[in-house]
Order: structure tokens, then C-alpha cells, then sequence
């Protein structure tokens, strides 16, 4: 049952992002980011009472840093699936947003096993063959390549954040960490005097907010019951549902070698959880 809800995570996990992402296609990032984390402060508020978590100062200062950091992370990525190709963006930031917390693992005296030492020596193989397996097409597509980066860097120092906090914390992190960045992004909508979302600007990024709440709680059900290790790596396949869905909506093409490192990105994530 827990590889079961770990997948189904994986899979809801990446439809968030491709919906995201194509509503800001037609929608400023902005408004999606803001929409989609109002959705998701009631979410994590549900998941709070039905799952339960107990409150701190460690858990919510851990909690709201992370929400900063995710929401760095978010924009980034909404962003980058928008203008650049899917194919590249998803992978890309998911490897990135996994090796993080390793390497700050090792930097802080941590011992990780030898699959996430493997991970790190085969994250740069993906990357390269992701970008086209040339890297005059990578530096052709370096802005894409930099909002992937900056995506993953933002999702890896929330995770991070969230290790930090207590093992009763519960989903309260998640609730703080919503809170956070949407006041953060209240606060900025309003400083740039920005317009309010229209009625028509509300219902896909609703969907996309609620589809990444709903897959956190799937996340959260199977980390319960499940071993965190293979919980973590089943997770680290939603880059799969990103690009399928870019293929089958968008009409992307992968080709051979991207299709090898999309594989081998997914494999990295995975060895690195």
C-alpha cells in the first residue's frame, strides 16, 4: 500500500507541475503562484486536522523558512515550464532539488549510502544528455537551463528546511510553509499594485494548487506507514507525468539521448532519496 500511495504521489506530483505550468502560459506567474498557494494554505489546513502535528517554534520558524524557499522554488518552475521545454525544466530541477539536501547532508557531517554517492556521479551524465547531449545546445537553451537550476535549488532548501523540523511536526510545517509564501506573495502583489485574479484566472491554477496539496498528502500518508528511503525514491518519478503530459498536450518531442537522460534524471532523483 505505501509503494502504491508513493506513486500515486509521483503522478499527481508531476501533474501539478505541468498544470502549473501551462496556466502560467496564459496567466502571469504571479497570479498562478498566488492562486495556487491559497489553494493550498486550506489544503494544508485539512491536512493538519486529519493528520495531525504538534506545534513549536522549530517546527513553524523551520516551517516558514521552508515556504520561502519553496516559493522561490515554485516561480522559478512555473516560469520555466511556461517559456522553455518541459522535458528539460522538470527533470533538471527534480535532480537539482535532490542533490541538495545531500551535499548539505555531507557538509554538515552526514554519511550518506553509496546509491546517493552514485547519484551525484551520474547527475551531471543526465544533465548534459537532458540539455541534448550537447553542450552547445545546452548554452543554447541556458536560460531554461538557469530557471531549472534556480527551481531545484529552492525546492532542495525546502526539503531541507523541513528536515529540520520535529518528528511530531506532522503536516504543521506544510501548513506554515503555505502561509508563509502566500503572505510573501500578498505582500508583493500588493507592492507592485498588481491586479487581482479575475474569475477566469482562478480555476486551473486552483487545480494545479490543489493537485500539489492533494499530492503532499499522499506523500505524507505513505511516509507513515512506508519506509522513507523507497517512499522518497518512488516519489522522484513524477518528472515522468511532467513530460508525458508535455508530449501528449504541447506535442514535445524527446530524442533518443534526452530520453536516456530523462530516464537517467529520474534514476539520480531516485538514488538520491
Amino acid at each position: 500500500m505505501p509503494a502504491l500511495l508513493a506513486l500515486a504521489a509521483a503522478a499527481v506530483f508531476g501533474a501539478a507541475d505541468f498544470t502549473g505550468g501551462y496556466a502560467a502560459r496564459r496567466t502571469p506567474v504571479a497570479t498562478v503562484t498566488l492562486v495556487t498557494n491559497v489553494v493550498g494554505v486550506a489544503i494544508a489546513a485539512v491536512l493538519v486536522l486529519t493528520l495531525g502535528g504538534a506545534w513549536s517554534r522549530s517546527t513553524v520558524g523551520w516551517g516558514a523558512a521552508g515556504g520561502a524557499c519553496g516559493l522561490v522554488g515554485i516561480v522559478l518552475l512555473y516560469f520555466g515550464l511556461a517559456t522553455g521545454p518541459n522535458r528539460l525544466v522538470s527533470p533538471l530541477s527534480a535532480v537539482i532539488a535532490a542533490a541538495l539536501p545531500v551535499a548539505v547532508g555531507l557538509a554538515t557531517g552526514d554519511r550518506p549510502g553509496e546509491l546517493a554517492f552514485i547519484g551525484l556521479a551520474i547527475a551531471p551524465l543526465a544533465i548534459w544528455l537532458v540539455a541534448g547531449g550537447d553542450m552547445r545546445a545546452a548554452s543554447g537553451a541556458g536560460r531554461s537551463l538557469a530557471v531549472a537550476v534556480g527551481a531545484g535549488v529552492g525546492f532542495g532548501l525546502f526539503f531541507v528546511c523541513l528536515a529540520q523540523t520535529p518528528d511530531d511536526a506532522g503536516a504543521v510545517p506544510l501548513l506554515a510553509a503555505r502561509l508563509t509564501s502566500t503572505t510573501l506573495l500578498i505582500v508583493a502583489v500588493a507592492a507592485r499594485r498588481a491586479s487581482p485574479p479575475t474569475r477566469a484566472d482562478i480555476p486551473i491554477p486552483a487545480l494545479a494548487g490543489t493537485l500539489d496539496m492533494g499530492a503532499n498528502g499522499l506523500f505524507l500518508w505513505s511516509a507513515v506507514d512506508g519506509d522513507l528511503a523507497v517512499v522518497g525514491a518512488l516519489v522522484s518519478f513524477y518528472p515522468v507525468t511532467t513530460v508525458l503530459l508535455a508530449m501528449a498536450v504541447l506535442g514535445e518531442r524527446v530524442s533518443r539521448s534526452q530520453a536516456i537522460g530523462l530516464f537517467l534524471a529520474v534514476a539520480c532523483a531516485a538514488l538520491l532519496s
